[in-house]
């Protein structure tokens, strides 16, 4: 090979390696350059974006997908309650004069209705226990003859099922009183007695000429529990009692708020609970009235106790019926069925 071809080899060997190095930058700019991608449409309006709602806040509810749209309009990820509508009047109505409150375990069952008679309204609490020991009592600022309280504290501090005021022990010096077997008081009385014995049965004492002190020391020798002062007697050995007039008013159309307690069997009580003097609601009723009353319910035996504005149904935690001025009259004492 000529010295001349030798150079012309060389140089055509300079350009083609230059025209490579001139073509390599562009191959490697070509190559990073990615194609323009097409944008997104937007959602339809007629398609909602859905959401997931979780377990937390769904409650015991399933995990659901559930609209975006939805959730804007309600204020949250979950969709809005149906509507409930409100209850027919006449349904409300009805329910409001009759309710019913019930309760029962192994030990208590207690079943109170609300009825409505021409002019009052009254409340029957049918009461049955297992043990008389759950017949039971208790005194303002937790002891005897010390000053007065609403029923509802009483109640709350002691925990009973179901309280009525009892006869006013604190207000009056009447006859001989025995509360959870311990005696109180001893001193003569021309009212009619309550007993409630070791059994937890029901008896009246109407004759009051023997020297009380007698009377209340044979009472403790029989293990009484509870002696309550007030009367009159309304039913004995199932049949209405004659009650005296010289002692209490019992005229027709002596409209008065009520509280009374009476027995159907072993362990088995009935309270009845008037309200009154409140004009288009409860008039209250007279004492031969509520002796029909316990008549009707089948009682074997019916006392009254005090009423007016004493009269106060306290059940489960609260007062259930409509005491006369719209509040409570602090009371002496109560009488409780406990749990």
């Amino acid at each position: 090979m000529s010295q001349n071809d030798f150079a012309r080899r060389r140089l055509l060997l300079y350009l083609a390696l230059g025209v490579l190095l001139l073509a390599i930058p562009l191959l490697i700019t070509a190559a990073s350059e990615s194609p323009a991608q097409a944008p997104e449409p937007s959602p339809s309006a007629e398609e909602p974006v859905y959401i997931e709602a979780s377990l937390e806040d769904a409650g015991e509810a399933s995990f659901e997908d559930i609209p975006l749209e939805e959730s804007a309009q309600t204020g949250s990820a979950l969709p809005a309650p149906d509507d409930t509508s409100a209850p027919d009047a006449t349904e409300q109505t009805a329910q409001e004069e009759a309710p019913e409150w019930n309760y029962e375990t192994s030990t208590i069952t207690v079943h109170i209705g609300r009825h409505q008679q021409d002019n009052f309204v009254y409340y029957a609490a049918d009461i049955q226990l297992t043990d008389p020991s759950q017949f039971s009592y208790a005194f303002a600022n937790e002891r005897f003859d010390a000053g007065t309280e609403a029923l509802s504290d009483i109640a709350e501090r002691n925990n009973p099922l179901l309280a009525i005021n009892g006869d006013y022990c604190g207000f009056h010096n009447n006859g001989v009183i025995i509360r959870g077997g311990e005696l109180f008081r001893k001193q003569n009385s021309a009212r009619q007695m309550l007993i409630v014995d070791k059994n937890g049965d029901l008896s009246v004492l109407v004759d009051r000429s023997e020297k009380q002190g007698v009377v209340a020391d044979r009472l403790m020798e029989e293990g009484v529990l509870h002696t309550f002062e007030f009367g009159p007697t309304l039913v004995e050995n199932g049949q209405a009692v004659e009650m005296d007039s010289a002692i209490v008013r019992v005229e027709d159309g002596y409209l008065e708020p009520r509280t009374a307690i009476g027995q159907l069997g072993p362990l088995h009580y009935l309270v009845i609970v008037v309200d009154g003097r409140s004009e288009g609601y409860s008039e209250g009723c007279d004492l031969p009235t509520l002796q029909q009353l316990f008549l009707d319910h089948g009682a074997q035996i019916a006392f009254n106790l005090d009423g007016g504005g004493s009269t106060t149904l306290w059940f489960n935690g609260k007062v259930i019926n409509h005491p006369a001025s719209g509040e409570e009259r602090k009371v002496s004492d109560i009488v409780m069925f406990m749990r």
